[in-house]
């Protein structure tokens, strides 16, 4: 695919958002919008096996770089025959059917960690607004894909903090029962706080710049003067620009504080995986005050940054995805959106309905037309 902007056009459900939800899963490892890997491979009625592949060459520094990500569904339980398989103890749990996923950089089988930061890619969707209106979760999963693009060592602090969580809270459940001791918690606390600490400080970190790129976004698309800002909304309160250790501390101390409340509830109550991202106009909640376009404008705003962010801690342009938003944006705001998005080495662009870009824009795209899954490029 040649650089500059490249847009796929064709009718709802022909596949424009499979192709780009499948190069940033190669960026971040993971799907976008898929609650669970079993949800990606498409299956026949029946048993047996069923398969699901994606790949492609990415060019960095002028080498190129192949990454592959390939996903295995059984309707037995199956054993992993690659090195680094990665299984889904949940999905084992829940269902004879299992999903399998494993990686492969340059051919070379390699975990997840190592696949991800090869490519760099920042994606808008229509479903970003789960951002500002879903879950804690939901933001919490944001930070956690856009920070692990640029920071192995974060990627593997969330892998081991979920690990040690999940060891925690079966701790819990049988102190309350009365099969272990509490005094068996002590490494366990020491485990979840030596990875918390650096995910609450990562994160805060990442959310003043972010903000500090978002404002002035936010200011120059709405026209209007109202003050954008996102802010770490912990789980443990942190006191202004907290080091790691200042983290720690202050989670050692709520950990000891909440101890027997989460020993009756059976589980954990106190660390980052319970954080918040705030988003707030003039000082305003945005998920509760503003308008549906002003919080389109907000995640517009943000997603900008994004890019921005992952340029300046890479330092190379990320991949910019504009996943069939223009639809959604005035004649304005789609003008200005493309001109920034213009600015990066690549940007993919999905429309159900081209008549939506200015005639000067199509002109700078090569157009690929997308049916039943099909890619064939437009004159």
């Amino acid at each position: 695919m040649q650089p500059g902007m490249t847009l796929f056009q064709g009718g709802n459900g022909e596949g424009k958002s499979n192709l780009l939800e499948a190069i940033y899963m190669l960026a971040v490892a993971r799907s976008p919008r898929a609650s669970s890997d079993r949800e990606l491979i498409r299956r026949s009625n029946g048993e047996g096996e069923f398969y699901t592949q994606v790949a492609a060459k990415v060019e960095r520094d002028g080498d190129p770089v192949n990454l592959q990500i390939n996903f295995r569904s059984a309707t037995t339980p199956a054993v992993a025959d690659e090195a680094h398989a990665a299984d889904s103890a949940a999905e084992r749990g829940r269902s004879a059917l299992t999903t399998q996923k494993y990686f492969r950089v340059n051919g070379a089988p390699r975990r997840a960690s190592a696949l991800v930061g090869h490519l760099n890619a920042a994606m808008f969707s229509a479903e970003d607004l789960d951002i500002v209106y879903g879950s804690p979760s939901v933001r919490r999963r944001y930070l956690n894909i856009l920070i692990s693009q640029t920071d192995r060592e974060y990627l593997g602090a969330i892998q081991r903090y979920d690990r040690v969580l999940r060891q925690r809270n079966h701790l819990l459940r049988q102190i309350r029962d009365g099969s272990a001791r509490a005094d068996e918690l002590a490494f366990w606390d020491g485990e979840l706080v030596k990875e918390g600490k650096r995910i609450m400080s990562q994160r805060q970190s990442t959310l003043r710049m972010l903000s500090e790129g978002a404002a002035p976004t936010y200011a120059a698309l709405s026209g209007v003067g109202e003050d954008l800002a996102m802010m770490y909304s912990p789980n443990v309160a942190l006191r202004g620009d907290a080091s790691e250790d200042a983290a720690a501390e202050l989670m050692r101390a709520k950990l000891a504080e909440r101890r027997r409340q989460e020993i009756a509830r059976g589980t954990t109550v106190t660390g980052p995986h319970r954080d918040d991202l705030r988003l707030t106009l003039d000082g305003m909640d945005v998920a509760a005050f503003a308008s549906r376009g002003q919080t389109r404008t907000v995640v517009l705003a943000m997603k900008l940054a994004e890019a921005a962010y992952l340029e300046s801690r890479r330092g190379q342009q990320p991949v910019i995805l504009l996943d069939d938003v223009l639809s959604e944006l005035d004649a304005v705001r789609r003008e200005q959106v493309l001109e920034r998005a213009s600015r990066y080495h690549q940007t993919l662009i999905t429309t159900a309905d081209a008549q939506v870009i200015a005639p000067p824009w199509m002109a700078r795209m090569a157009r690929f037309g997308v049916h039943r899954g099909g890619v064939q490029l437009l004159s």
